[in-house]
């Protein structure tokens, strides 16, 4: 047993020691401080910093609508698959603090880019506080690099990464292209909830010109007479398609249909299918987004 234990510890000392030697010898990638610059580029729909590391490639911090930060290191020659790589908050090389961390993540490889939206908040609080980010990237043969910031004027930077973050819109395009707004049995009066998909989808509409078209189509469930459902499904659409008007959308942008009970999403002999097929479904139409799919057959009535 003694032998046995004596092992062991022999052993966890020969990998630590070798640990420190492969730290020791990483190559180290640090554009020079007197070199070193901060990009910052923003608008509704994506705000970025930048920050080149000469020889190894580019930082990036990017924030989306309804999206987490994303953490971004983009290699100019090495490619990676299935394989991570940690990158921690540490003090700028100058301070000689070299076990001081104040947050870390993994990055994830895919071909020349390595990403993380995990705990990312961290990394833009380092570029107030004047910290870097290292990175510690390992080869499949066993080689270290770290690559680090340089960070000059970087609280600047963040302030203008903030107020843009600010001013994003409140949801993406891949939540906005189509909602399904569900109503209550009988009725189309619109919610809170219905708000508020509503302005995202009235904020999108204004700050993006490709998008062309706005398809409404409204629906009920197959409770009632065929006559009386088509007219609530009139009235759901005329209600959301008023309100889109009124939010900003130019209404000669907006097709309005109405379908009654005749194209139900699922089946109508439960509470919950009734409650899936009570619904106007809103679809933004860019020029490459367009199918045979946008246009079911409905009954048509384009001007409000």
């Amino acid at each position: 047993m003694k032998i046995s234990a004596h092992i062991k510890l022999y052993s966890l000392a020969f990998l630590l020691l070798i640990s420190n030697i492969a730290t020791a010898s990483s190559t180290r990638y640090q554009t020079p401080f007197e070199q070193a610059e901060w990009g910052f580029s923003g608008n509704r729909f994506i705000c970025q910093i930048e920050h080149k590391v000469n020889g190894f490639g580019e930082f990036k911090l990017l924030a989306q609508p309804g999206l987490p930060l994303s953490l971004q290191l983009d290699a100019d020659w090495l490619s990676f698959e299935q394989t991570t790589s940690l990158v921690k908050v540490v003090s700028p090389s100058w301070s000689k603090n070299d076990n001081f961390s104040a947050g870390a993540t993994h990055l994830k490889w895919h071909g020349r880019t390595a990403s993380s939206d995990d705990t990312t908040n961290q990394f833009l609080e380092a570029l107030e506080q004047g910290l870097a980010w290292q990175a510690l990237v390992q080869t499949y043969d066993g080689i270290s690099y770290k690559v680090e910031t340089s960070p000059i004027n970087t609280q600047a930077i963040a302030n203008k990464f903030k107020r843009c973050r600010q001013a994003l819109l409140p949801k993406p395009f891949s939540y906005v292209r189509r909602v399904d707004i569900q109503f209550e049995s009988g009725t189309s009066k619109l919610i809170a909830a219905h708000e508020v998909d509503l302005d995202a989808i009235a904020q999108y509409v204004q700050a993006d010109s490709s998008v062309k078209e706005i398809l409404v189509d409204a629906h009920t469930d197959a409770s009632g007479e065929h006559l009386a459902n088509l007219v609530l499904s009139k009235e759901r659409a005329d209600e959301v398609a008023s309100r889109l008007v009124e939010l900003g959308i130019q209404e000669q942008k907006i097709q309005v249909r109405h379908h009654g009970s005749r194209a139900p999403r699922v089946s109508n002999h439960s509470p919950e299918g009734r409650k899936l097929n009570r619904r106007v479904t809103i679809r933004l139409i860019k020029p490459h987004t367009k199918t045979a799919d946008s246009s079911p057959t409905g009954v048509n009535h384009a001007s409000l």
